[in-house]
């Protein structure tokens, strides 16, 4: 009788995927956090039963979100996206930080949008209109964002 031992190591392209579906829980329970008194108000609603897939391109990180009976959700495994937003993480941190105004970030081509062009807009409406100061995690974000910001722009908009 022969045994078969498994593989002491998953597949490389198994964690991977492990690794991505645990960071996208986290920025989805972050974002439930940060936006719970815009989702408590409607302000989300645009977002019911639609798909958004963010890229930040130099550091090959992904993560979805939709919106489902009041919360934040994460896309599951295949889903086609209404709207896919990327940048550079130089990029999302100006935006982030507001350093830069997501129209002329946009109008630089330095964050593209494919998809839904209404969905789109209702995003970026609502990220100009979301008072940070509304929610202590938006407000605890934001304080570190301000404090950070000359670090993390040196570290991640170096030019090449």
């Amino acid at each position: 009788m022969s045994f078969i031992r498994p593989p002491i190591f998953l597949p490389i392209a198994t964690l991977t995927q492990v690794s991505k579906t645990i960071n996208n829980k986290i920025i989805v329970s972050l974002f439930n956090q940060i936006f719970s008194q815009a989702i408590k108000t409607g302000d989300l609603d645009f977002l019911e039963g639609r798909w958004v897939l963010i890229e930040i391109l130099d550091m090959g990180l992904t993560f979805n979100l939709g919106f489902n009976n009041q919360r934040l959700i994460q896309a599951q495994q295949n889903q086609v996206f209404d709207l896919t937003i990327s940048a550079r993480s130089c990029d999302f941190l100006d935006l982030m930080s507001k350093n830069k105004d997501p129209d002329t970030l946009f109008f630089q081509r330095k964050i593209n949008m494919q998809g839904s062009t209404e969905l789109g807009l209702y995003v970026k409406n609502f990220l100009d209109a979301f008072d940070v100061e509304v929610h202590w995690a938006s407000a605890g974000v934001d304080k570190i964002l301000q404090n950070t910001y000359p670090i993390l722009s040196k570290l991640l908009c170096r030019k090449s």
